[in-house]
């Protein structure tokens, strides 16, 4: 909340929540990713002689999408993390 001499809005969470949230939101898209390849290939050794398996091209193209976004975002956090002399997890590297 403002007041009325200071107009300049204050930040909703500290420094280090908002660092535990990104971690957290690039975690989470590793997870994801994981659990999606994971039904991608439960759907291939339940249809191992089908061409077109149903729901596996899709997941597939998920799973593409969210590695690329990982990559892109992991880039940039680690640049982050680097110069503001933050912490980021061995498992998220």
């Amino acid at each position: 909340m403002t007041s009325k001499t200071n107009t300049t809005p204050q930040p909703l969470t500290d420094d280090a929540e908002s660092w535990k949230r990104t971690l957290s939101i690039l975690a989470g898209i590793r997870q994801v990713a994981k659990e999606m390849r994971e039904e991608a290939e439960q759907i291939e050794v339940a249809h191992p002689n089908q061409m077109r398996k149903p729901g596996y091209g899709e997941r597939v193209d998920i799973v593409s999408i969210l590695n690329k976004t990982y990559a892109f975002m992991s880039t940039d956090i680690r640049r982050v993390a680097r110069s503001s002399s933050l912490t980021m997890p061995e498992d998220l590297c």
